[in-house]
């Protein structure tokens, strides 16, 4: 059985991207208000729209019990918008909206899954009709209903038509069905005015759903209109209603007021257009699936015209290839004009993401009682949209972490004499062409120490104890069944997420870092390509090896007089730069690569800064400057752990050969520790 009407498929991507987008501005709303003392009119105006449109669209595609469920909630506001001084418990309105957001979140999954049931919301829609009942017999007054219009008033223009709709029984909505039914009438004939007037108040449902419709007309083809009405959706019967005798035979209204009378109907249509011409939007919905063949194609774009322009047929080529040289160059100028617009469509700003968390924190904050607040900085970072999409379900599952067993309770804070709130900071920025998001909290950090202790318990460890760092032993939580918590709870304890979560993030070039200090708090810090596709590198030869450096990280490129290599006391080699001493990482030594130099000055050398630390990287020669697309390593490779040994990911060459792309801040912390450099 389908779960919607038919025909309605078409719009269902179209309904979910509105629903989803209207369920997230009703969360922001209801966050942004809980904690005040009332709830402005506007917000609460806002709140109804927002339900008023759910409610209308999911009638639309069939969807009875989304359409009752925004439905019900609609009431609610309805009564605080009619009669703003009506007394409600807060937190009791509240809960019910955030459960209704939540069950209509959740509805949207399910209508896509054509394995899943529609839900039955009969319970909850009764538990808000009964608190809208609480909220009445305090002295709230339902809306008043619209008086019903006069279907044939005196003086009528005689060329008008009216025609009469009954809905069937079992039709929701016939209002929304009413305003697509005049919609499909607006093809074959010239629709003045309706009765009810307002197809949008909130008693017009029960006005035609007792009386009917009438639709006031003008029209050539009379038999056109009405087959049009017959086979409208849900519409039992459709007839032409003529002017009673009496009211046809009386006293015709001067012409002045004729035209007066008609004025406003006209007036209002003209408006109607006006106001649609004026709206006209500059911004239009794409999937993101378009997005991402087009992104594809541009990254096979960049790797095609690499292969031409690099062809090595063009260099046995003996004639001037001056002209092929200046439409190479325009070329790459256009290239990367259509990649940097392509990669701009992309982008959006982290906070998408991290607004969401607030909800996460309300909830559980309602359940554990311990009033964590919940800080955004760098929010406005812009990213691409694959990466937002990525961050949500590992920004949920740390944020529930820190909350949960990262922050203390109360009673036992005040002990250790924490006397700042506790607080949960969500902060990003891009640096070195990746996002950094950061999860930290001041909550009660972890030892060391018992992490080793409970991982040798549990058999994870694959060296001694004693030879573990601490960096090392706090990675021990992201192996699979390791666990921090000792009491499983609702939200964590059992052992499984963090590994998945850093599983996840490892299948599109990312990783997860893990700092804390035991009474002080700890740090989640997830690095992730600022855009999965395409970067420029400097492309470097180790050995038969080719190497990628994100040109990002590169301060200067230089051979090295070998008068500026020294060594320090621990016969570490360090080059002079400017008075300057920067250690040396030869690529070769660092992933055992056979290298064809006999000594410094043969190679090149790589000036790289990260985070304030720079370094020499040595390679044996230098092959030129590329754009890339990123490919992330197979997932066969991940028990080789190429993310933390400092490899980002690969890419395919325009010759067809494979270049591993270099971590520079990975190279780095490897080799002197996050201090070093």
């Amino acid at each position: 059985m389908a779960k919607f009407d038919e025909g309605m498929e078409s719009m269902l991507d179209t309904y979910i991207f509105e629903e989803n987008q209207l369920l997230e501005q009703l969360d922001e709303i209801l966050m942004r208000t809980e904690k005040a003392e009332s709830i402005p009119s506007d917000d609460i105006a806002e709140i109804f729209r927002i339900m008023h449109t759910i409610k209308g669209s999911s009638s639309m595609m069939g969807l009875s019990n989304m359409q009752q469920l925004a439905h019900s909630v609609e009431d609610l506001f309805s009564i605080l918008r009619d009669k703003p001084e009506t007394p409600y418990d807060k937190k009791t309105l509240f809960n019910l909206v955030f459960d209704a957001s939540d069950s209509l979140k959740n509805e949207v999954d399910v209508i896509q899954d054509d394995s899943a049931e529609l839900t039955d919301f009969t319970q909850q829609i009764a538990r808000i009709r009964a608190y809208a009942d609480v909220m009445k017999s305090d002295g709230a007054a339902a809306a008043k209903p619209l008086p019903k219009e006069t279907v044939f008033e005196v003086g009528e223009d005689e060329s008008l038509l009216t025609l009469h709709i009954i809905y069937d029984q079992s039709c929701l909505m016939p209002s929304v069905r009413a305003l697509v039914l005049l919609r499909s009438l607006g093809k074959v004939c010239e629709v003045t005015k309706t009765v009810p007037l307002d197809l949008d108040a909130d008693t017009a449902n029960d006005v035609i759903a007792a009386d009917g419709l009438y639709i006031k007309l003008i029209a050539d083809d009379r038999e056109a209109v009405l087959k049009t009405a017959q086979k409208a959706l849900n519409v039992a019967k459709a007839e032409w209603v003529e002017r009673p005798k009496e009211e046809v035979e009386a006293p015709k209204a001067p012409a002045a007021e004729k035209e007066t009378a008609a004025k406003p109907a006209k007036e209002k249509k003209d408006e109607g257009k006006a106001h649609t011409a004026g709206e006209k939007s500059s911004i239009i919905s794409v999937k993101l699936s378009k997005l991402d063949a087009l992104l594809d194609l541009v990254g096979e774009i960049v790797i095609t015209e690499s292969a031409v322009i690099s062809s090595p047929d063009l260099k046995a080529m003996e004639a001037s290839l001056d002209r092929f040289n200046t439409s190479a160059r325009n070329l790459k100028k256009l290239t990367d004009e259509l990649q940097d617009i392509v990669m701009s469509i992309r982008m959006v700003p982290v906070s998408t993401a991290f607004s969401k968390m607030s909800r996460v924190v309300r909830d559980m904050n309602n359940k554990l009682g311990k009033g964590v607040e919940l800080v955004f900085k760098g929010e406005e970072t812009e990213v691409d949209k694959s990466v937002v999409d990525i961050l949500g379900d590992p920004l949920m599952h740390l944020v529930r972490n820190a909350v949960d067993h990262g922050i203390e309770a109360p009673e036992v804070r005040r002990a250790k004499g924490k006397n700042e709130a506790p607080t949960v900071t969500l902060s990003a920025k891009n640096t070195s062409g990746e996002v950094v998001i950061t999860v930290e909290d001041n909550g009660a950090g972890m030892d060391h120490n018992a992490i080793l202790a409970k991982a040798e318990r549990k058999g994870i460890l694959r060296k001694p104890a004693n030879e573990y760092t601490k960096q090392e032993a706090l990675g021990l939580i992201m192996k699979a069944g390791f666990s921090t918590n000792e009491n499983v709870t609702e939200y964590s304890g059992r052992g499984v997420g963090m590994d998945v979560v850093k599983q996840n993030l490892e299948k599109v070039g990312g990783k997860l870092v893990v700092e804390s200090d035991l009474n002080i708090g700890s740090r989640f810090i997830i690095k992730i390509p600022l855009s999965l596709s395409i970067t420029d590198v400097m492309q470097v030869r180790v050995g038969r090896c080719d190497i990628s450096v994100p040109i990002a990280s590169i301060k200067k490129l230089f051979r090295l007089d070998m008068k500026n290599l020294v060594r320090d006391e621990d016969d570490n080699m360090l080059v002079v730069i400017r008075g300057k001493c920067y250690p040396v990482i030869p690529l070769s030594r660092y992933f055992s690569i056979p290298t064809q130099c006999k000594a410094f000055d043969e190679g090149i050398m790589l000036l790289c800064e990260v985070d304030h630390k720079r370094v020499c990287l040595f390679a044996d020669s230098l092959i030129g400057e590329q754009q890339i697309v990123v490919k992330p390593f197979s997932p066969l490779l991940a028990q080789y752990n190429l993310s933390e040994r400092g490899l980002s990911g690969c890419s395919i060459l325009a010759d067809g050969s494979i270049t591993l792309i270099a971590d520079v801040k990975a190279i780095i912390e490897n080799i002197f520790g996050k201090q070093g450099g």
